[in-house]
Order: structure tokens, then sequence, then C-alpha cells
């Protein structure tokens, strides 16, 4: 399954972006930009899909992505929880 490159909802990705924000330790993270490409760590990404899988009741397949950027993230994340707020 490839999962589209469409920008997600805007709670979505702005819930994506605090997670990431959370584990980094910081901001300004551009949300378009592969994280690894980025400096985060392979077990910091661990640790932020772990936290999206946690809160959203849904278990990602990290897999599935063509790069691990927030929007892609928050693209999966809709895709997991049905589209659903929360």
């Amino acid at each position: 399954m490839t999962v589209s490159s469409e920008v997600p909802a805007t709670e979505v990705r702005e819930s994506v972006k605090e997670v990431v924000a959370q584990v980094l330790e910081r901001g300004g993270v551009d949300p378009a930009v592969d994280l690894f490409d980025q400096g985060v760590t392979s077990l910091a990404f661990i640790r932020i899909v772990a936290q999206l899988n946690e809160k959203y009741g849904i278990k990602l397949d990290v897999a599935e992505l063509e790069e691990a950027s927030i929007d892609s993230l928050a693209a999966l994340v809709d895709a997991e929880a049905g589209g659903k707020d929360h």
C-alpha cells in the first residue's frame, strides 16, 4: 500500500508535529522533509511512532512510508485511524 502524499487534516498533522517536537525536544522541524534528513535518529523515530500508536490506538506500519516526514506520518495516521478526529 502506498500512502498518499496528500497533506492530511490539519488537526492530525498538528498532533504529529507536537509528538515529533516533544520526542526531539525541539521545534522547527520541516513537515515536508524526511525526518532522517533533518538529523532524527532511528531510536527517536521509533519513539515517535510508538507515541502516535498509543495516542491514536493504532499500529502504524512505517514500512509503507516512502519518506519519514511529518506530512507522510500524518497521512498514515489519518488513514490508519480511519480519518476520525482524536
